[in-house]
């Protein structure tokens, strides 16, 4: 990898995450359902689901944002959310905003992410594909990209002057995805066939399944004290003006980038360090070089020769460090004695490795082991 780019939560005093794939009250700590007393390097995520098109950076919000809530609720299962349901709304802004012509761009970036979701609200893996409640890996997304993109080029959408018909925009997009009528119902009812009103605006989720941000509990940390506070997830989106500036509010996350310069990288790192501490997931988009993966699946250091290259979008889970005074603290053995998590913020503890979520998963033989 030879870029990163961390977002951070504005309630650490620094929260990370990132561009990527190519492109309320709140209470106090003892009242908080699932909240550890410990400072422990062991963020609470959901189970790995892949990715079957450029998308990672929808997977690696929607997963943020169930890891948030399994914080928030204790439960063990959590959230099943819809990575499927943001991105189909992320190719009918693009379609419907003149964004598109002949083929989609599936890349994007957090701030996007959470802007849709706010926008279009998140409905459960149940209720929009029910077929793929289960499933680690969705087909149906791949079969509405050809699809859609067929119809961009020589199908209904290959003009401008349709593309800018908003009912038909959401009509091919509606047999793209092959939705059943009662999901089309639903959206037809919150946003209307033409997708005339929005959450943000005037649509109305209520009797749906459609989940609004503001309904959904999360933790995050108080910015002054660190101590878990439930708020929602609308909270920690913030609010932006656009999907690239800066988001405002209490509890917010922003996108911090990896200092060029060698001297103020340890200080990164060591907020990095502390978010993870506080269990919150650290979203990191980052460089890939395939050029860099070694025999063994790794990558460890910029290639001799540049290769393809591509964004990717992660979420981390853990470290691994050589830790002055106590030597190597491992990632995967769960630690809670404050004094050795202290020592590891020290400016000369060496991390050696991060641990992260990975929706690449493990079918493609460049992307084994990642």
């Amino acid at each position: 990898m030879t870029s990163l780019k961390l977002l951070t939560a504005s309630a650490l005093s620094l929260s990370f995450a990132m561009l990527a794939c190519s492109s309320a009250p709140t209470e106090t700590e003892s009242n908080v359902p699932g909240a550890s007393t410990d400072p422990i390097v062991d963020v609470n995520h959901s189970d790995v689901k892949r990715q079957s098109i450029g998308n990672c950076w929808i997977y690696a919000t929607v997963g943020w944002a169930e890891s948030l809530n399994k914080s928030a609720t204790g439960d063990r299962t959590g959230l099943n959310l819809s990575e499927s349901w943001v991105t189909y709304w992320h190719w009918f802004d693009s379609i419907a905003n003149g964004e598109v012509r002949t083929e989609l761009e599936t890349g994007g970036h957090f701030g996007e992410a959470t802007r849709l979701m706010q926008r279009y609200g998140i409905v459960l893996e149940k209720d929009f594909i029910a077929g793929e409640e289960r499933l680690e890996m969705s087909a149906r997304q791949d079969i509405a990209l050809k699809a859609i993109n067929v119809s961009l080029k020589t199908g209904a959408l290959s003009t401008q002057s349709a593309r800018r018909d908003r009912e038909l925009v959401r009509a091919e997009l509606d047999k793209a995805w092959q939705l059943s009528a009662n999901v089309v119902g639903y959206i037809d009812e919150v946003f209307g066939s033409d997708v005339s009103k929005t959450l943000d605006r005037s649509a109305r989720a209520g009797g749906t399944p459609i989940l609004t941000p503001k309904r959904i509990p999360v933790i995050a940390p108080d910015p002054k004290t660190h101590k878990p506070v439930k708020v929602t997830l609308d909270d920690v989106m913030g609010q932006r003006s656009s999907s690239y500036s800066p988001a405002s509010g209490k509890y917010a996350w922003q996108n911090e980038n990896y200092p060029s310069d060698p001297e103020y990288r340890r200080e990164f790192m060591q907020r990095v360090q502390r978010a993870l501490h506080d269990r919150q997931p650290v979203v990191m988009s980052w460089f890939v070089d395939f050029n860099a993966m070694t025999a063994g699946g790794k990558f460890e250091a910029p290639p001799a020769v540049p290769g393809h290259q591509g964004g990717h979008m992660v979420s981390m889970e853990d470290y691994q460090a050589e830790v002055p005074g106590f030597g190597l603290l491992e990632a995967g053995k769960t630690v809670t004695d404050p004094k050795i998590l202290e020592a590891a913020l020290s400016d000369d503890t060496k991390i050696e490795f991060i641990r992260i979520k990975n929706s690449w998963g493990n079918s493609r033989l460049d992307r084994n082991f990642t």
